[in-house]
């Protein structure tokens, strides 16, 4: 067994053999901890979980290893992440996938991983390319699956930049707008709840009316209705940890849902599907004159209301169930084109107040 080391720090690290790389070098894994019988351990561990996934592994193909890793996460993954993995396991990588894992390297990775980011024609003649987000995935699945059955492979593959998202948000007046379209009709609560409460289409498709406090005035979310890997629809737990919330009423969305209470005959407060709501909100978006947005891009705009309003960070995460603010800011929040043009004009302001200081609002040529 590998002997622990103590380190200038204090600390005990033992190094423990990992196998050779695809170039033939020998490779080590680090164990570091406070003391050194805990650092032994956790190097005997590895070693004993390395000699048996090696073993194991020799006689497993890529997609064998796929199915496995894929059944070990039934149950703790949601199942719309199950049946995107499956999905990869079905449709991606076909010049790996019948390898054994003991014969990829990372050169033939790479060449896979390049060939899934040329387009194709598929089966309806069109010419397909897929997203550099679809390419990562495939490339996520495949290093989780490595990781756990062929520790010893080193990937450095290189990716696809990540597209630049379109900012696809409504302004204040389309919001208004899309708002007096679908008062008095089935969309009307749907869009409420994406654009005023910020909450995922697969959130509001699974609220019950259990989940409304009509006396304190709340609703709250805390399932899901997603599609599973067989393509039925199953009711989950929320996304995150903290997509579980509880979000405060305003007086207008609770008489809109004591209305709407009054002649339902279903337990669900919108008997709609998701796709049934994104179809419709498209109907309604073209009839209206308004920006062919996506449903969830109504949580996006509820989002960047907040950012317009200046909300702290910390209470719009919590609205919209954010596991953490770098999300909510990095794809969520846009400024608006309306707020911009404020700021700009603001800063024009400035500068023009300068130059006004300084003479005839003409500016000094250096």
């Amino acid at each position: 067994m590998a002997k622990a080391h103590k380190l200038p720090s204090g600390s005990w690290r033992v190094q423990v053999y990992a196998g050779k790389s695809a170039e033939g070098k020998r490779e080590y894994r680090s164990f570091t901890a406070l003391t050194k019988k805990e650092a032994e351990y956790m190097a005997a561990e590895f070693s004993a979980h390395h000699k048996e996934v090696s073993r194991d592994s020799s006689a497993m193909t890529l997609d064998e290893a796929m199915q496995k890793y894929i059944a070990s996460k039934d149950g703790i993954l949601s199942p719309s992440t199950i049946r995107g993995y499956e999905s990869i396991r079905k449709n991606n990588l076909p010049g790996i996938k019948e390898m054994k894992l003991n014969r990829l390297t990372p050169q033939l990775i790479q060449r896979a991983i390049n060939e899934e980011a040329k387009s194709y024609i598929d089966q309806k003649g069109r010419r397909v390319t897929r997203t550099p987000k679809t390419i990562r995935n495939i490339h996520g699945l495949l290093s989780a699956v490595l990781a756990e059955y062929h520790p010893a492979l080193t990937l450095h593959t290189t990716l696809p930049q990540k597209e630049v998202k379109e900012q696809r948000i409504l302004e204040p007046d389309q919001i208004a707008a899309l708002l007096a379209a679908v008062e008095g009709g089935p969309m009307e609560l749907p869009v409420l709840m994406g654009v005023w409460l910020c909450m995922r289409a697969s959130e509001i498709t699974a609220l019950t009316w259990d989940c409304i406090d009509f006396e304190q005035k709340t609703l709250t979310i805390k399932k899901a209705l997603v599609r599973s890997s067989d393509g039925s629809w199953v009711e989950k737990t929320t996304k995150t940890t903290s997509s579980t919330r509880t979000v405060n009423l305003p007086d207008y969305i609770v008489r809109k849902l004591e209305a709407a209470k009054e002649q339902s005959s279903s337990n669900r407060v919108v008997p709609l599907s998701g796709p049934s709501m994104y179809g419709r909100l498209k109907t309604i978006l073209r009839r209206n004159g308004l920006p062919n947005i996506r449903f969830h891009d109504l949580r996006h705009t509820a989002a960047s209301v907040m950012l317009t309003l200046n909300i702290p960070d910390k209470y719009a995460q919590a609205r919209g169930g954010w596991a953490t603010n770098h999300t909510m800011k990095a794809v969520y929040q846009y400024m608006m084109a309306s707020k911009r043009s404020a700021v700009d004009d603001e800063i024009d302001a400035y500068y023009s107040g300068l130059l006004e200081q300084a003479g005839n609002g003409t500016p000094h040529i250096v």
